[in-house]
């Protein structure tokens, strides 16, 4: 169970940042950007783990294209096989499955441990999960 916590968790924080494009997974720099300043209110370049969790709503709507409130696989933009485990059965991801598996993984972004995440780290740790 751990192991599909961490899962879920490394595959959300791919879908948070929306970087993955298409079937060939690379780093989408100007996205990764965007998505990182939703999450940064206070503007200050680092993401606190309340800011986070906070910015996960509005990372979540800017990504639902369609504003179906739900997340299909195209808006996430995951493998086929990536996202089968994120949806499940239903085929698609709601709000709460996106905040909910998403908390997990501010400290395994948070390279440092200082409890911020900056855009370097972000980065470094979406690259891991790209090709």
């Amino acid at each position: 169970m751990k192991h599909a916590r961490i899962g879920k968790s490394c595959l959300i924080a791919s879908a948070l940042c929306a970087v993955l494009a298409g079937p060939v997974l690379a780093v989408d720099t100007a996205r990764l950007q965007r998505f990182f300043t939703l999450m940064d209110a206070d503007g200050d370049g680092q993401v606190s783990r309340p800011e986070f969790q906070f910015g996960k709503g509005a990372v979540f709507l800017a990504i639902d294209e369609d504003g179906s409130m739900t997340l299909s696989q195209n808006e996430m933009r995951l493998t086929p096989e990536s996202f089968k485990q994120l949806a499940g059965d239903d085929g698609v991801v709601n709000g709460e499955e996106f905040i909910a598996a998403e908390i997990a993984s501010f400290y395994p972004i948070d390279k440092n441990q200082n409890h911020l995440i900056d855009l370097a780290e972000l980065t470094a740790y979406i690259a891991k999960y790209s090709d």
